[in-house]
């Protein structure tokens, strides 16, 4: 019964640390697509300081315009954690042939999967 309870209770974390190798990975080939599968209907989306609140396909295609002005060579994963509020966070450079970038992401528990509210692009 302990065996189960445990595993029960480290199964959402299991499930955090693919989503977060899958973003890396999209992440590390400029991969918008990939990204897109797991955005929430609209996020918020910063990009050279300008805030916005955007829908799904179009922060898809920002990062798609983002990806080709700025070709991903690799990303790493600087950060990751969990809010007191079940928030899930992501930090990471991305180094691309115009310079680095650092990305945060911000993503709440919809449904039974955890999909992005947030992406922060700061050039560094």
């Amino acid at each position: 019964m302990k065996a189960i309870l445990a595993l029960l209770l480290l199964f959402p974390f299991a499930l955090q640390a693919q989503d977060y190798e899958k973003l890396s990975e999209a992440f590390t080939n400029g991969d918008a697509t990939s990204v897109g599968r797991m955005l929430d209907a609209t996020i918020d989306y910063t990009e050279d300081g300008k805030d916005q609140r955007i829908g799904r396909s179009d922060a898809e295609n920002k990062l798609r315009s983002f990806f080709i002005t700025n070709a991903p060579r690799s990303f790493k994963k600087v950060h990751e954690g969990v809010s007191s509020n079940d928030v899930h966070y992501m930090i990471g450079d991305l180094y691309t042939s115009s310079g680095n970038f650092r990305i945060t992401q911000y993503l709440n528990k919809s449904g039974d999967q955890y999909l992005i509210q947030s992406i922060e692009i700061e050039k560094q």
